[in-house]
Formats: C-alpha cells, structure tokens, sequence
C-alpha cells in the first residue's frame, strides 16, 4: 500500500470515530445526494397517492428543480414551522390556517424503516398533509425533499410557507430546499466545504432555473454538540458574505445529529425555462461540465472502511495516489459554486412579460445531481421527446466503472451540486457554450433531439459501465448492445 494513501486512511478512520464520539456514525450517512429517500420507488408514488387522496386546498406541485413563484423583487417572506414526525397533532390547524395561501417548501427527515417502501413513507407523512387541509386554507406544495436517518427520534417535518406581497410582480422567485447529512463523511464537519457544498447544492436547482439575484438562504443546520453547531453557523455567515446573500434568523431543527442545508430563494427577472412544449427535431442537449463527482467519495470511502478495497482498486489499476487526487478535486468541485452558469442560462431567457422567440431562447434545463443521467429521460418526459445523446461526460469514468462494477454506487452518474442540462435551440447552442467557457465551466453538446411526440431516450452502450440500478437502465435504449 502507498505510504501517504494508508496514513490518510489511517485519519480518516480516526475522523470517523470522532465522528462515532458526537454520536454520528458517518459510514451510515451515505455522502451528499445519495441521502435522500428514492424518488422513482417511494417519494413519487406517495405523492400520487396523496394528491388522489386530498380534496382540493392543498395542491401539490408537478415535479420541478424548484418552486417559481410570480412576485415583486425581496416581495416574499418565509415562516417556519418544524413538528416531530411522530406526532401529527403538534400541527396546529388553527395557527397554519392564518398562512393560507401560502406556497410551502416541505422537508421530510424519516426513519430508514419507513424510507424503503412507499406505503410506510405514505404512512408517515399523510397525516401531515391531512391536518393541513383539514386547516381550510389553501395552500401549494411547491417543492418536497426527503432524506433519511438511520437513528430513531430524529424524525421530523420542516414547513416552510413562502408568503406574497400584495405588489405586482415584475419577475419570479425560485425556491428550493435541499438538506443533506454531510458531503464527505471523512472530512472534519467543520470543514468550510462541507457546508458551502450543502448550500451550493440548495442553490443549484434555483440558479439552473436562471433565478440568481436577491439570494437569501433559510437554514437547516445541526449538530451533535453546541460547538460544532456554531461552527457550521459560522461557516453559512462566511458563504453569504462571499456571494452577498441574506441569512434568514428562522428556527432550526432540533432533531437530526448532523444536517446541512437551506431553503434558498433567488429572483430573476426573466421567464424560467419551462418551454417544453416548443422542444423540435434538430434542437441541441447541452451540459455545463462533467458528472458523477461523486464517484470517487464513494470509493474513498469504501478504502476507508475495508484494507481489501485498497488492493482491488490496485488491481483494478487504481492507485492510492489516484483516489486521493480525484477525491480532493471532487470535494472541491462540490463546493463550487454554479450561480455564473445560472447567469448564462438567463441571458438566453424571454424578460419577464416577453414572448419567448424561437431560435433565440433556451427550452429547459436541469439539475443534474442525485439522479444523475437519469434527469435526461426526465427532460423527455417533459417534452415528450425523442433524444439521441452521443455520449455520457464524466468527471472520473474510471471510478464510476470500479463504483459500478463493485457495487459501491447503483448510478454512478450521480452527484451532489452537479452540471446543468441545457435544452436549446441549435442555433444559439455552440453561442452558449462558447459563454459557459468563458467563465471556466468545460461545457459541451452531447446529444440532439431526434424527434418529438414520445419520449425516448438513446445512449451509448457504455452507460451500462455506469449504471447498476436497472429501473434507470430500463428508461435508456442503449446503442450498439
């Protein structure tokens, strides 16, 4: 074994019994996206189930990278409530019926036995929704995510009801949640990255809808000890002093050993990209860099936590060397912030008002973060498209291959504040690049629209070298096998 590889996983395994010391086990923490509760198997067949099962005020938004609010620039306001999951009637009807109207960001932290199967997930967030109504206002679901936990009484629900001022809107307000549990589990907590990455993460789905301006974030922070709390505190104040964000003095959960995130607003004073129905043959699938940053965590930590995996990944033709190089840049990649990419994707919107022109605008665009390549088949969805890709940009192909093939990732495609997908028209495509460049972003067309009326998508064979979950695989046709 290399010297320096086996005295950094030496730390790193001295990190994790610090770790066990607050009383957080990071190994069973799973590194930043890959935290949440499986949308296609448990999330979104709780939602149909609930949206048959509501009678009408309480409305649940179609599946978006966030919620897009019409209203005045700084015109919204943010009022927190957090209930333990086990108790719905700590939800007062009365008290949450004077926020009727209200958009609502909802962030679900439950238990990994109810995290796996959809009619336990159901079980445990239906009553919530039902009080909800049962309030008699109304209110909109906008944007839901759910993480899991595998330590019992640190359930909770997080609402977050987004208010409108009464004066005309001049563009829109995009809001997110996205909390996780830690980026790398091998790295200090305290670690600057761990919660710029967390933030960024947040921010992504609102900057990939072209809303940069005005960033205020809500935080959800906690940690086992008062401490490192103020720690990770600290660090959210440096971030929004480095980007000009406000910090909203909202609550913060008292459950939940470790969390890092936000509800995060932003306004733009164009019309999100939400054009699918303008989607035609010809047009261009653009991404902004790379994916699957966070292979080479995945492995790291699988080292971390068995010798045996160090002399596979150098049989396998890795060295020790490698992982640590690949792991430090994916980190860093992590905590990198995508608001410039945001400001590109804006310059090629309709204003606020303006008709969208053909040939000048972008379609749609996407986040590609926990499901990775995934989100293509998603934006074909959307448009009801025919799409070809050429192939399938990663960061480090050769450990989402070992990832995959060692089982360490289902989609090592997959990410935490990943690259954008850009739907556009080929006629301003190669101009958007050229811009994205410009500001150091390595971006690229990968693939066309061949068609559209259904959704389809086409990959490279290869993408199987990636993608071990076979419900994802089913979605693509995949060329030349």
């Amino acid at each position: 074994m290399d010297p320096r590889f086996k005295e950094v996983l030496e730390e790193a395994r001295r990190r994790v019994d610090d770790y066990k010391k607050l009383g957080v086990n990071p190994l069973a923490l799973a590194t930043g996206c890959a935290v949440k509760v499986d949308l296609e198997r448990v999330v979104y067949p709780a939602l149909s189930r609930l949206k048959r099962t509501l009678r009408g005020n309480v409305e649940i938004a179609p599946r978006e990278d966030a919620d897009l609010i019409e209203a005045p620039k700084g015109g919204v306001e943010v009022v927190r409530k957090i209930y333990p999951l086990e108790n719905p009637e700590s939800m007062n009807e009365s008290e949450v019926r004077e926020l009727s109207g209200s958009h609502v960001i909802v962030l679900i932290q439950v238990h990994q036995r109810h995290a796996f199967d959809e009619e336990s997930f159901y079980a445990r967030i239906a009553p919530f929704y039902k009080r909800l109504e049962r309030s008699g206002g109304k209110f909109y679901i906008g944007k839901g995510h759910s993480i899991v936990t595998p330590f019992e009484g640190d359930e909770f629900i997080l609402m977050d009801f987004v208010r409108v001022s009464g004066e005309e809107p001049d563009g829109f307000t995009a809001v997110n949640n996205d909390t996780i549990h830690i980026i790398d589990p091998t790295a200090d907590p305290t670690d600057y990255r761990q919660v710029a990455g967390a933030l960024n993460n947040s921010l992504n789905d609102v900057y990939v809808m072209g809303a940069t301006e005005d960033v205020t974030i809500a935080p959800v922070v906690n940690a086992p000890t008062e401490e490192v709390r103020e720690m990770l505190e600290a660090n959210v104040e440096r971030y929004s002093r480095e980007f000009g964000a406000k910090v909203l003095p909202l609550a913060r959960p008292k459950r939940g050993r470790l969390l890092l995130g936000a509800t995060v607003m932003a306004f733009t004073d164009r019309t999100p990209p939400i054009f699918y129905d303008r989607v035609k043959p010809g047009d261009k699938v653009l991404v902004t860099r790379p994916i699957g940053e966070l292979a080479p965590i995945n492995v790291f930590l699988a080292a971390v936590m068995d010798d045996r995996v160090v002399d596979d990944l150098e049989e396998y033709g890795i060295s020790g060397e490698e992982v640590l190089e690949a792991k430090e840049k994916a980190f860093n990649t992590i905590a990198k912030s995508n608001r410039e990419a945001g400001r590109v994707i804006a310059k090629y919107l309709p204003r606020y008002g303006e008709e969208f022109r053909d040939g000048e605008h972008i379609y749609a665009t996407i986040d590609v973060t926990g499901p990775g390549v995934y989100v293509v088949w998603e934006l074909a969805m959307n448009a009801k498209a025919h799409i070809k890709l050429w192939e399938i940009p990663l960061l480090y192909p050769k450990f989402s291959r070992y990832a995959t093939d060692r089982y360490l990732m289902l989609n090592a495609t997959a990410g935490t504040n990943g690259a954008f997908i850009i739907l556009a028209p080929d006629s301003i495509a190669e101009s958007i690049v050229k811009d994205l460049r410009a500001l150091g972003y390595p971006a690229s067309v990968i693939g066309e629209v061949v068609d559209v009326g259904s959704p389809r998508v086409e990959a490279p064979k290869e993408l199987a070298e990636y993608v071990a979950d076979k419900r994802v695989l089913e979605k693509f046709t995949l060329m030349g096998s």
